[in-house]
């Protein structure tokens, strides 16, 4: 690893990108709206577990050596802050998920997490390819904006 950047800086310039990220875009993208209370919920933690997923993909990238040291700092902070570890235990659920995922096509191809996510939806065959097709796109740009603001 670079000695300009610790590993809590990293994290911390992470932490508050995800913290300032509107994943409104996305969830438009999904065709949840605020009214959706408990739908809107549930999307948002997958999102954040997906940001999670995708800001591993960057670490692995730009940090061969010490991405996963790296990630595993993070997690740890997660779920030690007491006054949110119930909430930041299942963020680490989600975020493993998506580092599952997004192995085995790394930053190549999003597709089959988008289809995952609409999969939630109650969408026609039809209307699902497309909000896939667009929300991979949409994976992809918020990959590129990680990838860039890593350190």
């Amino acid at each position: 690893m670079n000695p300009v950047y610790t590993h809590e800086e990293v994290i911390d310039k992470f932490q508050a990108l995800l913290e300032n990220w509107d994943f409104n875009t996305e969830l438009k993208r999904l065709g949840i709206s605020a009214i959706h209370i408990i739908r809107r919920k549930q999307m948002l933690l997958e999102l954040k577990g997906l940001f999670v997923g995708l800001w591993r993909l960057a670490l692995t990238r730009s940090f061969p050596e010490d991405g996963q040291q790296i990630f595993e700092g993070y997690m740890e902070r997660c779920v030690s802050k007491p006054k949110n570890a119930g909430k930041g235990q299942e963020l680490v659920e989600r975020s493993h998920k998506y580092v599952e995922m997004l192995a085995m096509h790394g930053d190549t191809d999003f597709s089959e997490v988008s289809r995952y996510l609409t999969s939630f939806l109650k969408l026609p065959e039809s209307a699902r390819k497309s909000a896939t097709l667009k929300l991979a796109l949409e994976i992809r740009k918020m990959y590129n904006i990680i990838f860039e603001r890593l350190i």
